[in-house]
């Protein structure tokens, strides 16, 4: 077994040491007794005076990712884990033309103190249909365990404040540029559009550019959208929230919802909140709507322009006790009235940790 020869320093601790090396004083003291002679040993949970050198365990890089998790994973009280099926379905009338089933499975850490949660992806499964679409997906693929590997310090309200961990993973996608411009999806688009392929890695660029540009990717994301609001109906509110976004339909359209929270039911163990979106049909112009309508939907579809709605439900059932959502759905529907329809159905559920 191989040594480190731990030189302790001027305003060294147990505490300072074993946060530096992911361990706790208890695994350091033992450690160095166990191997240190009878004048070295550690009396107490106090370095001696006398001791100039600690030992400690050299460890595999595999070894010190582990123990880093494991340090890490002390701070989090609450551990939860969830599954999460994700239905996005395109329809021309009510001819589907593409669809899109995702599952992923995650955990979720929170520091109820210090207001902080840990999200890491753990499983990606998908189908897509048309299927050559999944070479987009494959394409970024390894890059989604990246992202979703992040740490945010919370409000008080339980949305998101700030991505605490984002220089790393901004440099995560700086190691990732080159595997996605050697992909066979990169190197298909390049083929056709040598611009459209440059758009792909500046449209990354733009999104790990700064840590509130990130932000706004984890709000834009369900699971996220779901686990991270404000979705209190007990809380009175002077006015409601009012959620904007831009629509995916149009082009830079921005969209505004008025949020509404109620309760469906209640009862010693659980409480089911109800979140509907209203849209805001004043801050739309109905003329630029048709207008693009008319140039990338009429042709394919040949009837005219309708009318523009947007359903936004959402149902989270969540555990009195714990506060935490044991499970939750969500339906998202944008559409030009009996001609185009972009559906998002998304389902959480908790499971065994």
């Amino acid at each position: 077994m191989e040594f480190i020869k731990y030189e302790i320093k001027e305003g060294d601790t147990l505490e300072s040491i074993a946060k530096d090396n992911k361990l706790t004083v208890n695994e350091i003291i033992n450690f160095h007794n166990e191997h240190s002679g009878t004048t070295g040993l550690i009396i107490g949970n106090k370095l001696p005076i006398h001791l100039k050198y600690l030992l400690l365990e050299r460890k595999s890089e595999d070894e010190i990712k582990k123990a880093a998790e494991a340090f890490e994973g002390r701070d989090y009280q609450q551990k939860i884990r969830y599954r999460c099926e994700q239905f996005n379905t395109t329809k021309l009338e009510d001819r589907i033309s593409f669809h899109c089933n995702t599952k992923k499975e995650y955990t979720v850490e929170k520091n109820l103190q210090q207001a902080k949660a840990r999200v890491k992806l753990k499983e990606y499964l998908y189908k897509i249909n048309p299927e050559n679409l999944g070479l987009a997906i494959e394409a970024v693929k390894d890059l989604e365990f990246d992202k979703e590997n992040v740490v945010f310090d919370l409000n008080t309200d339980n949305t998101i404040k700030e991505v605490v961990n984002y220089s790393e993973i901004k440099e995560k996608w700086e190691l990732f540029k080159p595997r996605l411009a050697n992909s066979e999806f990169y190197k298909q688009v390049r083929k056709i559009n040598a611009k459209a392929a440059e758009d792909i890695i500046k449209g990354g660029g733009l999104e790990f550019e700064n840590e509130t540009n990130l932000r706004k990717t984890y709000d834009k994301s369900l699971l996220y959208h779901v686990l991270f609001n404000d979705f209190d109906a007990h809380k009175k509110r002077d006015t409601n929230q009012i959620l904007k976004f831009i629509s995916q339909i149009f082009v830079d359209i921005p969209i505004e919802l008025e949020l509404q929270h109620t309760i469906i039911k209640e009862d010693d163990y659980f409480i089911e909140y109800r979140t509907v979106g209203t849209l805001l049909r004043e801050k739309i112009d109905n003329t630029v709507l048709e207008d693009q309508y008319n140039k990338f939907y009429r042709p394919i579809i040949e009837y005219g322009f309708s009318e523009y709605n947007y359903d936004y439900r959402i149902r989270r059932m969540v555990d009195k006790k714990t506060g935490i959502i044991v499970n939750a759905s969500a339906l998202m529907k944008e559409e030009v009235k009996n001609n185009y329809q972009f559906i998002t159905q998304f389902d959480l559920k908790q499971i065994d940790y």
